[in-house]
């Protein structure tokens, strides 16, 4: 095999090498436990840019990585080989020197990106991709070397050189003129192969500042959404925010125990219920509560009203419901009475004032005229919490 084959192939050795090290420890971190240990003992030559990035980016930086690695290689091996036998130990050190050149250019990224910002003594302190890589050759560059030396052979100009003698000593011209050809083309794969290198150089740095940038605004962008969703999910009052994620039982739209309303009674099909915003004073709070007959015949009521609330997350809240009087609601106790259409009768709900920082609180009332029938439903701002207990009345006229 010729020296660009085995340069070529050590190469791409080389290159994978450089995606297990790289990826292999950032796949193993993720999984946790003590594999997550293993991938903290493996040496990585990839810096955190290579995963922070937005994805279009971070394959960019990966793809021009593995392509600078590949030509790198070759470069400086066929540097070493136009010099010397292509042995195990120029292929290693041609792996350590493409390690240092990928770390370089990546710092050398860094120091100009930061000089601006930081000036020169602060922009020293952004380098560190140079030892990582270094060390990375140093350590898996003996595999190339093994793959670049194996059937080592004199080199492509010595052997242009050998039969080049061959002709002077009467070879055909039609023989030399055949080798001239190959030496041509050898020196040019070569060339084309260093100026993708020295393009993948240039490129890298810039596709990591671009992917730094690109990550930076991500960042900017996702803290943005995190305190938008904040705010939108704050309490006005100061209870606990909304949590998406909270675990609860949804209110009932009816009431698990029914009561035995009388005939006739007001129910969702003849009437309806209006919940004014609630009073308050000296510490204590009440809520009033009214039902109209919308119908054209009269219905009629006799005992209390079904009442629930739902805290901010919509769940149904722990609320000890006792029917009697409050601080500022008297309960004159279920009474029979028949609600003449347009005409309409009175509840109340009281309760003391709770502190609501940090807590769940009522955020929507859910009543019906009687348990058993359909509740109504109203968001409130109501600093009722779990375990407050709320007192109310029967419904009684005006």
């Amino acid at each position: 095999m010729s020296h660009l084959g085995r340069r070529l192939i050590a190469g791409l050795a080389l290159a994978a090498l450089w995606l297990v090290f790289g990826l292999g420890p950032y796949a193993l971190q993720h999984l946790g436990g003590r594999v997550e240990l293993l991938g903290r003992l493996i040496p990585s030559p990839m810096r955190g840019g290579f995963f922070g990035a937005p994805e279009g980016w971070a394959w960019s930086m990966h793809s021009l990585a593995v392509l600078l690695v590949i030509t790198g290689f070759a470069t400086i091996s066929a540097w070493f080989g136009r010099r010397m036998r292509l042995s195990f130990a120029a292929g290693w050190l041609a792996a350590v020197l493409t390690g240092f050149l990928i770390g370089a250019v990546l710092d050398l990224g860094d120091f100009v990106e930061s000089v601006g910002l930081f000036g020169v003594r602060g922009a020293l302190g952004t380098r560190g991709a140079t030892q990582a890589t270094v060390f990375w050759g140093l350590l898996v560059g003996w595999i190339p070397g093994v793959l670049v030396s194996a059937g080592a052979q004199n080199g492509m100009c010595n052997q242009v050189g050998r039969e080049a003698g061959e002709d002077a000593a009467g070879q055909s011209s039609k023989a030399s003129v055949d080798v001239l050809k190959m030496s041509r083309g050898y020196r040019a794969v070569n060339t084309a192969i260093a100026v993708l290198a020295i393009l993948a150089a240039v490129a890298l740095p810039l596709v990591a500042s671009g992917a730094h940038t690109a990550s930076q605004e991500a960042l900017r962008e996702e803290q943005a959404a995190e305190e938008a969703a904040a705010e939108a999910n704050a309490d006005p009052a100061g209870a606990a925010p909304r949590d998406l994620e909270a675990t609860g039982e949804p209110v009932p739209t009816v009431a698990p125990v029914a009561d035995t309303p009388p005939a006739d009674a007001c129910d969702a099909s003849n009437s309806t219920i209006l919940a004014p915003p609630a009073g308050a004073a000296t510490g204590h709070r009440v809520q009033s509560l009214e039902l109209v007959n919308i119908s054209e015949a009269p219905c009629r009521v006799e005992g209390y009203p079904d009442i629930a609330f739902g805290d901010q997350n919509g769940h149904v809240m722990d609320v000890v419901v006792e029917r009697g009087d409050s601080f500022l609601a008297k309960d004159a106790g279920p009474t029979l009475i028949t609600v003449e259409p347009g005409e309409s009768v009175v509840a109340s709900i009281g309760w003391d004032a709770n502190s609501m920082h940090g807590s769940l609180a009522a955020r929507s009332l859910w009543v019906a005229q009687f348990a058993g029938a359909e509740r109504l439903t109203w968001e409130v701002l109501l600093d009722i919490v779990p375990e407050s207990t709320v007192y109310v009345t029967a419904w009684g006229a005006e």
